[in-house]
């Protein structure tokens, strides 16, 4: 037994004496993470996605005022997605990176995504350079009255290269992010924050029409990134220096600390070849009344005190029941009284504002996927709109 004692105390001096060669090994679940980290290296990464996208990152002023000169009533950030060079001949280039070097450009004319917020009510907008105090007239081309994003346009002499998106449907809890804005007013122009994505899909309803129902969810990106008045508008993104959303708000209270949202970039690259159109997205609704199957298997969880008498079959454990079909909705003829919505577009329907919010990003042309079940079976169902 001495003999066993004193092996195992070699071995544990061998252990902790034998230093640290960078390699971090945790069992965790019975998962084996071995990583090799180097602070330098990561610290370049993070410079190099700043650098490349930061700027694409401008202000937008908002100027309000019919008499005399309009007054500075906000200040937000947009972000620079799309360029096209007007040459001194007349022509148009739409790839800008061609003419860089080029004493052939006339001007360069730029898309801007922003929030609605940003620019409501606005009588004037301007562009704001923060390197060399710039400002440039800008032109709302289209907002979304749904979500909140604008398009604006503006003409400039100098090159900036559009950010590039990425996919934000690739995105997980915990991946890096730097946020890149004007916080508190254009004084703190290019300010970057870094911190991690929180969830990759959260949901907010919205009572659109003021009747105390919320009828519409926008899905959001939530993340513990530090981001201020001003930061709205402004770039989300990875560390390959691309945009994976357009922050738009945070949560605020006493109680609560490192909650902010943004727009995923699927959802704003979608948008914004409508809105850069001039078009504001038409959005249809499937016009079917029911109630939540978790709302009927836990009742005393949502206060509901009389039993809606529906009888769930015993192997179905989430989905929306359907009560009636508007004769007038999009659903009509394709969703029947009594069937049980499971899935939407692939997603399964744990919670209603799943169903909502894929129902509204689902624009005029194309398709809402769903997976119903129906008299013992599962169907499939497409709607288009």
């Amino acid at each position: 037994m001495k003999k066993i004692t004193f092996l195992l105390l070699v071995l544990l001096s061998a252990f902790l004496f034998s230093g640290c060669d960078g390699i971090f090994n945790n069992e965790i679940h019975n998962k084996s993470y071995h990583v090799e980290i180097d602070i330098a290296e990561f610290e370049e990464l993070v410079q190099a996605a700043i650098e490349k996208a930061a700027p694409a990152v401008v202000g937008v002023s908002n100027y309000k005022g019919t008499f005399g000169v309009p007054a500075l009533a906000g200040t937000g950030s947009g972000v620079v997605y799309s360029c096209q060079a007007k040459m001194k001949d007349g022509s148009v280039e739409t790839d800008c990176a061609n003419t860089i070097d080029s004493d052939d450009v006339d001007r360069y004319q730029y898309k801007v995504i922003t929030n609605r917020h940003v620019i409501e009510k606005a009588t004037l907008l301007k562009v704001y350079f923060g390197e060399t105090d710039r400002r440039v007239n800008a032109q709302l081309i289209q907002y979304d009255d749904k979500v909140d994003l604008a398009v604006l346009s503006f003409d400039y002499e100098g090159y900036i290269q559009p950010i590039e998106f990425a996919d934000s449907d690739m995105l997980k809890a915990g991946s890096f992010a730097i946020a890149i804005g004007n916080p508190a007013g254009h004084d703190y122009y290019d300010s970057c924050t870094f911190g991690i994505i929180s969830h990759p899909k959260r949901y907010f309803a919205d009572d659109i029409d003021g009747d105390g129902v919320s009828e519409w969810d926008n899905v959001y990106i939530q993340h513990d990134v530090a981001i201020n008045p001003g930061n709205s508008g402004g770039a989300l993104i990875n560390l390959e220096g691309k945009l994976i959303g357009i922050n738009t708000l945070k949560l605020l209270s006493d109680d609560i600390d490192n909650m902010g949202f943004a727009i995923p970039s699927n959802v704003v690259r979608e948008l914004v070849s409508v809105l850069e159109t001039g078009v504001r997205p038409t959005r249809y609704t499937l016009g079917v009344q029911g109630i939540s199957v978790s709302v009927l298997l836990y009742p005393e969880d949502y206060g509901v005190q009389d039993n809606p008498g529906v009888d769930l079959p015993s192997d179905i454990e989430y989905g929306f029941y359907i009560n009636s079909v508007d004769k007038t909705g999009k659903a009509y003829g394709y969703l029947h009284e009594e069937d049980i919505i499971l899935e939407a577009n692939g997603l399964k329907l744990y919670y209603i504002h799943i169903l909502r919010g894929e129902i509204n990003k689902t624009l005029a042309g194309e398709t809402l996927a769903l997976k119903v079940y129906r008299g013992g079976e599962i169907v499939s169902v497409y709607i288009t709109f």
